[in-house]
């Protein structure tokens, strides 16, 4: 059997084991947390209200093996928080973090050139376009992208936490897009926001980790600073994750 091919079974081994929680899976404790998920989308943001939260899971097992944290968005009245703590990322790396249109996590049948690892543009089928940068400006989609937090040097691991004015947010997602080229989208005048099943998405590995050539990049990004490292689903709940109080 030919090394790709074992290492793919592999990971599908991996991923019935864990339940399928890199697609996004919560843990016992967090579907016991949920609420209603159904929410009438109303173009005015009106919908936002609460807690949304998910577990995050490895994207590539042959990088990552385990749980690897939790994000979750909070809206109370006008202030808007996104918090994301990683317990066990990329050393010394600057992790990239979105809220993606996208309803599932990538998985193996998005492999599509079969090398065992899972880039960033065979990604994009299940993530499609950024909504919300989790970077260091909420209120700007462009004015924070250099605000993205980094693993420290033992663990990988990062607390983020950020607020944000709701409104400035949500009329920043109503401006007219000036780059209909790069990864991410606005919102139409007549478009709203929900944020029950959509796609949280942390990407990047150390450079040190050597990649096969098969592995693309995407614009200006090195397949490292690229390669998706871990996904989840956010879901509605009633209470912040206890990890994310700390």
């Amino acid at each position: 059997m030919p090394a790709s091919h074992f290492i793919s079974v592999l990971f599908l081994l991996l991923i019935v084991s864990c339940g399928g929680k890199s697609s996004g899976g919560s843990s016992s404790d967090s579907q016991n947390n949920l609420v209603n998920q159904n929410e009438t989308i109303m173009p005015d943001g009106s919908n936002v209200q609460g807690i949304y939260s998910t577990e995050l899971w490895p994207q590539n097992f042959n990088l990552q093996l385990m749980r690897v944290g939790i994000a979750a968005v909070e809206r109370d009245r006008d202030e808007f928080k996104a918090m994301v703590k990683m317990e066990t990322g990329s050393k010394g790396t600057q992790m990239r973090q979105a809220i993606y249109t996208g309803r599932r996590c990538p998985n193996l049948s998005d492999d599509l050139n079969h090398d065992a690892y899972i880039d960033i543009q065979e990604a994009r089928i299940a993530i499609g376009m950024i909504t919300i940068p989790l970077d260091g400006n909420l209120d700007s989609q462009s004015r924070g992208g250099h605000g993205f937090p980094q693993g420290n040097s033992s663990r990988g691991s990062y607390h983020y936490r950020v607020s944000a004015s709701f409104d400035r947010m949500f009329s920043d997602l109503k401006r007219p897009d000036d780059d209909s080229s790069d990864d991410i989208t606005k919102l139409g005048i007549n478009e709203g926001i929900t944020f029950p099943g959509r796609v949280v998405l942390v990407q990047g590995v150390s450079s040190d980790i050597i990649l096969p050539p098969t592995v693309a990049g995407e614009g200006n990004m090195t397949p490292q600073e690229s390669i998706p490292m871990a996904c989840g689903i956010l879901w509605k709940v009633t209470d912040l994750p206890d990890e994310l109080n700390h």
